[in-house]
């Protein structure tokens, strides 16, 4: 009974997480107006972002190996909600900047402590439930979203929407921290720095493309839509939309896949499948089609993130919190990457060729577990009791 619950307390804050970032994304259109930011002012505020959640990821891995996930949890999530109602005070565009970097951080924080504690709760439960609680980021991130697009619909205030968004993901916080789980706290202290072995490397490498192909699709595919297939603002709107809820849809899922598909299996077959969905997007002469292969390529990208991180948990030699930030910090960098590469690359030869970058994305996460050590044995821990916060 209290590893249910600690997995629902878990989902919760997942879908803390989703809420809190897609509150935030979808004012960014609201701060840029408000702030009478340029374009290059609004992009060094989300660079800003970026780089404050890139910076503490190491760190915050150093602190789970120290102090637990659930200690460092509780710290994140509050910090992360504490920023969604402080953003909502800042109206000078330096100061703006300042709390982007701040959120960004408590946001990273907050994604690798979550992540470490999902090993944890795994490790206790006995199966896996990283699908899932991936799935209840995204759904939470379309829940944000699409109730900021209403309350802005009906006139309410972005300080309005952001403070009202604090208190709700207060109240959900502060119910899901007691069940926490404590996993054993992996001391490292005599050995000092360890650099990431040559598994870890690759499983970095894979979750980079995973999230370059995330990022790209998450900018580009509606850009796409809407100026190659012809596509009216509406309906490409629309084809992201049916590539979110398919991601989310199929994050659900994939619990049920990881039972029954090794890891192997079924990095193999995502990558695929997001290379073959894209690939359908750029071929497509009509919306009807890329609606499809939008879908496709949700379908695909779902479950890279959630396997990676699942294998990166069992890491033995780093530790599960030391190793998700690893990969992590590293996988944030392709996020950041895929965006402005692509308009770089498209600027030269073009929309629909600079986006096979991310057909090429998806055939590395496919032939990624050929050079992939995806032993599960290696880092089971036996161990099946819950400890939780009293």
């Amino acid at each position: 009974m209290r590893v249910q619950a600690a997995k629902w307390a878990l989902a919760t804050l997942f879908l803390v997480d989703g809420v809190g970032f897609g509150v935030w994304a979808a004012h960014i259109p609201v701060v840029q107006r408000n702030l009478q930011l340029t374009t290059g002012s609004l992009a060094l505020v989300l660079l800003c972002l970026v780089m404050g959640a890139i910076f503490s990821m190491p760190a915050t891995g150093f602190l789970i190996a120290r102090i637990g996930s659930r200690a460092v949890v509780r710290i994140a999530a509050t910090s992360y909600i504490v920023m969604v109602g402080v953003l909502s005070q800042l109206n000078v565009p330096w100061a703006f900047m300042i709390g982007a970097g701040l959120f960004g951080a408590a946001k990273g924080a907050f994604d690798v402590s979550v992540n470490a504690q999902a090993t944890a709760v795994e490790h206790h439960q006995g199966r896996s439930s990283m699908n899932m609680l991936q799935g209840c980021w995204s759904l939470g991130g379309l829940f944000g979203a699409g109730t900021s697009s209403v309350l802005l619909r009906h006139g309410m205030t972005a300080r309005f929407d952001l403070l009202l968004a604090t208190a709700i993901l207060a109240v959900l916080g502060l119910a899901a921290f007691p069940w926490l789980v404590r996993e054993p706290i992996i001391e490292r202290m005599g050995t000092g720095f360890l650099w990431p072995d040559s598994q870890l490397i690759r499983l970095s490498i894979l979750s980079f493309f995973g999230l370059f192909a995330e990022g790209a699709v998450g900018d580009w595919g509606a850009v796409y839509l809407h100026s190659n297939i012809g596509a009216t603002l509406s309906w490409a709107a629309a084809g992201y939309a049916a590539y979110a809820i398919a991601m989310a849809a199929s994050r659900f899922s994939g619990g049920w896949l990881a039972e029954h598909l090794s890891d192997a299996t079924l990095l193999s077959a995502s990558g695929l499948l997001l290379a073959c969905g894209f690939g359908t997007v750029l071929l497509a002469h009509g919306w009807q089609v890329g609606f499809v292969g939008m879908a496709l390529t949700g379908v695909g990208v779902a479950n890279i993130i959630p396997v990676v991180m699942k294998i990166t948990g069992r890491d033995t030699r780093m530790g599960a919190g030391p190793a998700i930030s690893t990969v992590s910090t590293i996988a944030y960098f392709g996020f950041l990457a895929g965006p402005p590469l692509i308009g770089w690359v498209a600027h030269g030869i073009g929309l629909q060729r600079a986006l096979l970058l991310v057909v090429g994305a998806g055939l590395v996460v496919a032939a990624g577990p050929r050079f992939t050590a995806l032993d599960r044995k290696r880092s089971e821990t036996p161990s099946r009791q819950v400890t939780t916060a009293g």
